[in-house]
């Protein structure tokens, strides 16, 4: 086999090709340079990677094997794709939005600061905006991860705030039902007091007719 040395252009007959670094060729007997005829082929790709089995869920990002519903909180999948869950910003449109943000941003990192969740949830709580708070700390743990004590300590707080909120909006709804309980006593009393007064006008005033007619 002729083969043309691609440095200097002299030929050479060989029997075959030489492995050389990049390929397959010669080298020239009259310059020394290498000539590749045959590259090597390209390093195959390496396989990607393959997706991780289970299900993420859309609203606090905990990973599982169940497609069903989140373990963590209680999402129903299906529901949230077929939109009739809508899986909002709870702080979309509110005015003290930024702030707690902010506080946030600025705490997230620090969860060996104690009194600085303590106070972060408290102002939540005043804002209504434990769901929030629930959020942030639901996605300081990665899907599939371990959560961190702190941060199951955190939300147990927060679960606890929100409980706390509801058991006294409870007790203001029962003072309210028992104000107007208490009004719609008073007003029947009134009536009645009211229907007495006018059934004895009205006897009176029938039996001084009756007299002036006797």
């Amino acid at each position: 086999m002729e083969v043309l040395c691609a440095h200097c252009g002299g030929s050479d007959d060989r029997d075959g090709l030489e492995a050389l670094p990049g390929g397959f060729g010669f080298t020239c007997q009259v310059c020394g340079e290498a000539t590749i005829l045959a590259p090597r082929d390209p390093a195959p790709r390496a396989a990607a990677p393959a997706p991780e089995s289970g299900v993420t869920c859309p609203k606090c990002g905990h990973h599982q094997d169940d497609a069903e519903a989140c373990h963590r909180c209680g999402l129903l999948f299906a529901l949230a794709a077929s939109g009739q869950v809508v899986l909002s910003d709870p702080l979309a449109g509110r005015p003290e939005a930024e702030g707690l943000r902010a506080r946030w941003a600025d705490l997230a990192g620090r969860l060996d600061d104690e009194a600085g969740h303590r106070a972060f949830i408290e102002l939540c709580a005043a804002a209504n905006a434990l769901e929030f708070a629930g959020q942030c700390y639901r996605r300081l743990t990665p899907p599939g991860g371990e959560e961190d004590e702190r941060v199951a300590d955190y939300r147990q707080r927060v679960i606890k705030a929100a409980m706390a909120r509801v058991g006294l909006l409870e007790q203001r709804a029962l003072g309210r039902q028992s104000r107007l309980r208490g009004l719609f006593i008073l007003t029947l009393a009134a009536l009645i007091v009211l229907g007495f007064a006018i059934g004895y006008y009205l006897l009176t005033r029938h039996q001084a007719r009756w007299q002036l007619n006797g």
